[in-house]
């Protein structure tokens, strides 16, 4: 990783600086960022023919590496990592590094800028950002603004021979067109019109993220309809996503499905009323096995009316759009799964229809050749909460 190769250069061409390398939040430092710092640990450095080791102290505590001649780097999630930006916000520095920083705010980094100021003798300042130039301020800044002082470095998969000769495959099987075409090719217009309901902004910022964990537990199980989908269940307890189970059956497995999702009920004892399962079509047949073992979950017709039928064509719309509104407030935390966030970057919303929302269908996504996103609709599942309705009774 270039940024990580920069801050560790800095740091041996001037002794005492003072840096701070951040992603947005710390788990995705921990394990992309930090982990190629890691790769210095154990390395050495002759200084007048005498060998010394290059970094002397890593405080995972404090998040703090020291190296042998006074220089120190902090490293931080700049959102939610109580411990590391927010409390050194007082430190003058001489660099900083933010790794995709298109997924952090335009505040944090200016936050960073105001503290380039650390007096060192002949110190140049400097500060390193990677991003994907999509839609943002951070092409408007650097890319379509083009400041003076920066240089900007395109850079695509193809041009890293380290990457598997399957790599670009495997990502245009996997990801929707117009992601792909951003990634691969560098054409980051294509997301200004490509109507995706979740921003891989958004979505990128949900992974790992601190949020409340409260309440009863809730799942959501997306049943498979043909051959090649899976059956997917997610739990989740207030705002944070826990964990999912996926499987693959045949149809005539249904009974398998259902034992399946009854053992996760007991194991997480997940309260029935709260377990919400797609009812339709090849869903009917595990819900209704579910219900006649005593199971009365909720079930969930994605094409039937919406709970607030003004706004939303049918369920599934509905769902979706709760869903985008807790990424949109950052009241969401998923867990790390390539297919999931694939599948999330997939849905797209089609022109309203007598001014009320509809998506893209899984039949329609089906046609265009795109997978089946069984894994987002079991989150959507997971999160939806119908409305409660509690009628008035009004004596004649």
């Amino acid at each position: 990783m270039a940024g990580v190769a920069e801050c560790v250069q800095l740091c041996i061409d001037y002794p005492g600086a003072v840096g701070i390398m951040a992603r947005q939040n710390l788990p995705a430092f921990k394990r992309t960022v930090l982990v190629e710092m890691e790769r210095y640990f154990a390395a050495g450095i002759h200084i007048d023919g005498e060998y010394k080791k290059l970094i002397t102290q890593h405080h995972s505590t404090d998040h703090y590496i020291q190296f042998y001649n006074g220089s120190r780097v902090w490293y931080t999630g700049l959102v939610d990592d109580s411990k590391g930006l927010i409390s050194q916000m007082g430190t003058t520095i001489s660099f900083f590094f933010i790794d995709q920083v298109e997924e952090c705010s335009e505040m944090h980094f200016n936050n960073l800028l105001g503290r380039l100021s650390l007096n060192l003798p002949n110190i140049k300042y400097k500060y390193i950002l990677t991003a994907n130039p999509m839609p943002g301020w951070v092409k408007q800044r650097f890319i379509e603004g083009k400041p003076a002082d920066f240089v900007y470095i395109p850079s695509l998969p193809k041009d890293n021979p380290y990457l598997p000769p399957t790599y670009e495959e495997e990502l245009r099987a996997i990801y929707p067109k117009e992601l792909a075409e951003a990634w691969l090719d560098g054409n980051w217009d294509v997301m200004e019109s490509g109507n995706f309901l979740f921003s891989w902004a958004e979505i990128t910022r949900a992974v790992d993220k601190d949020t409340s964990q409260e309440g009863e537990l809730h799942m959501g199980v997306d049943f498979a309809w043909s051959s090649g989908d899976e059956n997917v269940a997610i739990i989740r307890q207030g705002n944070k996503m826990l964990s999912f189970d996926r499987w693959i059956y045949k149809m005539e497995d249904s009974l398998l499905s259902v034992d399946k999702v009854i053992e996760l009920i007991e194991r997480f004892q997940i309260p029935h009323k709260n377990v919400k399962v797609d009812a339709v079509s090849g869903g009917s047949p595990m819900y209704s096995g579910l219900v006649a073992k005593g199971y009365n979950v909720t079930p969930i017709i994605a094409g039937a009316k919406a709970d607030d039928e003004e706004h939303y064509i049918n369920k599934r719309a509905e769902m979706f759009y709760q869903l985008q509104a807790r990424f949109r407030r950052d009241e969401i935390s998923i867990v790390e799964d390539r297919d999931l966030k694939a599948q999330l970057s997939s849905i797209k919303y089609k022109p309203a229809q007598e001014k009320r929302m509809q998506l893209i269908s899984k039949e329609e996504m089906r046609s265009h050749g795109e997978h089946s996103p069984d894994r987002a609709d079991a989150l959507a599942l997971a999160f939806y909460e119908p409305v409660q309705r509690n009628p008035v009774i009004r004596w004649l």
